[in-house]
């Protein structure tokens, strides 16, 4: 493995990270979810958990922290790669270092879904976090669907709009056709030791849709949607979940009716 070197980067503390997220518009009480790189921001001393320390002393203890941990049933996610089954208590985040970080808290609340699940941390968490396996991936009562409904906000932590996964909810409301919704068979281990097949989104190939992610970006930045700062390297930015769904959900409905684009095989 390649030894992370910090030569020339940034190197934001925990109160460089808190006085940022202050500064563009992160509020106590907010309920959050993160999209993050913790690389982005350049040599953090004390690594993710620095980070996820910074989020929370914003947001304070009336605040929620959500984060993807999504598995994307990528080898190293698994105990056993060649026998992938989500375990919610040791199947890894892909999203990286600060999502595990958030995952691994004592008092984090993980959804149960078997290829998308979210972590939480807050007074709001368990219930983010609820019924996920009953429902669309991305459904409007999923976590993300639920954070967006209750007002909740989007930081986009040194990664671009192609991570937001807000735009799937939109998605998911106009119907798009290039989501194959409950197309994926894959195994899940309860909390009972049971494991049962549950089903996930078929995807449609990568770079094919017409309405992510510049579209998306442009339309939210010509309405000043999108709020940004820098915090030690990263680019971050900030939006209203609500304000990302609509936006979203106007382009699906002026695009998607007329795209050929359908879920890979």
């Amino acid at each position: 493995m390649t030894q992370y070197n910090p030569a020339g980067r940034s190197r934001p503390t925990h109160d460089d990270i808190v006085a940022g997220l202050r500064a563009i518009g992160l509020e106590p009480g907010d309920m959050v979810q993160v999209h993050s790189s913790l690389s982005s921001l350049g040599y953090v001393e004390g690594g993710p958990d620095v980070v996820v320390d910074a989020i929370l002393d914003v947001i304070g203890p009336d605040g929620t922290l959500m984060v993807p941990t999504f598995n994307h049933t990528r080898p190293e996610a698994f105990d056993d790669p060649d026998d992938p089954v989500f375990d919610p208590r040791t199947t890894r985040s892909v999203n990286g270092a600060i999502t595990e970080a958030v995952r691994r808290r004592p008092g984090a609340h993980r959804s149960l879904h078997p290829t998308h699940p979210y972590a939480a941390i807050g007074p709001h968490a368990e219930w983010l976090t609820s019924e996920h396996l009953e429902l669309t991936t991305f459904a409007e009562e999923s976590p993300l669907g639920k954070l967006i409904h209750a007002g909740g906000k989007i930081l986009l932590l040194g990664v671009g709009m192609n991570s937001n996964t807000a735009a799937h909810v939109a998605e998911t409301r106009a119907g798009a056709r290039c989501m194959g919704y409950r197309q994926m068979p894959r195994r899940l281990r309860m909390p009972d030791g049971e494991i049962i097949t549950a089903w996930s989104v078929q995807w449609r190939g990568e770079g094919d849709c017409r309405v992510e992610w510049q579209p998306i970006e442009g339309e939210m930045r010509q309405r000043g949607l999108i709020r940004d700062r820098r915090i030690g390297d990263a680019h971050v930015m900030l939006m209203s979940g609500r304000d990302m769904l609509d936006v979203t959900y106007e382009l699906c409905l002026a695009r998607c009716p007329e795209c050929p684009v359908r879920p890979r095989a």
